[in-house]
């Protein structure tokens, strides 16, 4: 599949949404770096339609090649865009989608703001009142997406939705599964931890929910110091609600500093996402999911590092990964010598 015919077929998607009638011409196409995914492009696009002259810029994703989510379902993503757009989440708009040709991609509403990272959140959202705004923010969404009736989404392509109480050992049993596949070498603290999480699988809320399952800076977009938009929902699945929240917390998106993201102390997300939602984790509940949160992320590092290793996708990132494996176990060895789990 050459470039050329991807730009044509994108070109002829747009096309037909926007009722340009064969005017529609591309005006830029920017391959971004960011993500680790889908392929991801910002497009500038200008046309004539029904009610005259029209330009915009779109963000589209293609299927990649290769990569670490095991299927890029297109229609998989449009309908969990959809769903959360239906219960209030500020969520890009799909304008269209075509899941066969040029490996299948979607066109979404380019969002405007800035997107942090937890190096220069900072920077972009500079007085610490807004980042703890931010924060709050964050927790009203996840109270809101996880308050919704997994039922009512209409999201059949997640399959069933699993028993409450069942979640933690579902989760733990896919990732070692995924670990048995690209361990070359046994890590003593993921063998370890993967052992304790299955002891400690009734830990959970015995709650479930719709969860993002990637909800952290990275992927929001950020407007005046507002949340303009959540992105990126490959991996949301129906699970423990905790499991979002755990993420969002979890240390390798902080490193030292004591601010969930960098934004907000656990305790006033904590008391935000209560009052949003009407429940609260407990504490060992939110530690077993920090657990396993790290867990994945080094698994993930590994299956990164597989596919790079093994062909399936020449981007660097991918190798660099083996170096973020360290960062989770790092953080995991330094949980386990605190006592936070482990006993």
């Amino acid at each position: 599949m050459t470039a050329d015919t991807f730009l044509d077929d994108l070109t002829a998607a747009l096309d037909a949404a926007l009722a340009a009638s064969g005017t529609l011409r591309l005006t830029e196409v920017d391959r971004r770096g960011e993500g680790n995914s889908w392929e991801t492009y910002l497009v500038g696009a200008k046309w004539v339609g029904p009610a005259g002259p029209g330009s915009a810029e779109y963000a589209v994703k293609r299927r990649p090649s290769s990569g670490i989510v095991t299927d890029y379902d297109v229609a998989r993503e449009v309908a969990l865009l959809a769903a959360a757009a239906s219960i209030g989440l500020p969520v890009p708009a799909v304008i269209t989608h075509d899941p066969e040709r040029s490996r299948g991609f979607f066109v979404m509403e380019k969002v405007a703001g800035a997107i942090p990272l937890p190096a220069n959140v900072s920077r972009i959202v500079p007085d610490p009142a807004s980042r703890e705004g931010l924060g709050r923010e964050v927790a009203r969404a996840m109270a809101r997406l996880h308050a919704a009736d997994p039922a009512s989404l209409g999201l059949t392509c997640l399959g069933p939705v699993p028993d409450p109480t069942r979640t933690g050992a579902i989760e733990n049993a896919a990732w070692t599964r995924n670990y048995q596949e690209v361990a070359d070498i046994r890590i003593p603290v993921l063998d370890l931890a993967l052992a304790w999480l299955d002891h400690r699988s009734d830990l959970v809320s015995e709650r479930v929910s719709l969860v993002h399952n990637d909800f952290r800076v990275g992927n929001l977009v950020v407007r005046d110091g507002e949340l303009a938009a959540v992105l990126d929902w490959e991996t949301a699945h129906f699970s423990d609600p905790v499991a979002d929240i755990a993420w969002f917390a979890q240390r390798t998106s902080r490193g030292r500093s004591p601010l969930l993201c960098k934004l907000i102390a656990l305790q006033p997300f904590l008391d935000e996402y209560e009052a949003a939602a009407g429940w609260r984790p407990e504490p060992a509940t939110l530690t077993w999911w920090a657990v396993q949160s790290l867990t994945k992320t080094a698994i993930g590092c590994l299956q990164a590092v597989r596919v790079y290793n093994t062909g399936g996708r020449d981007d660097l990132r991918y190798a660099t990964m083996a170096n973020s494996v360290y960062y989770s176990l790092g953080w995991l060895g330094r949980m386990l010598r605190d006592r936070e789990w482990g006993h």
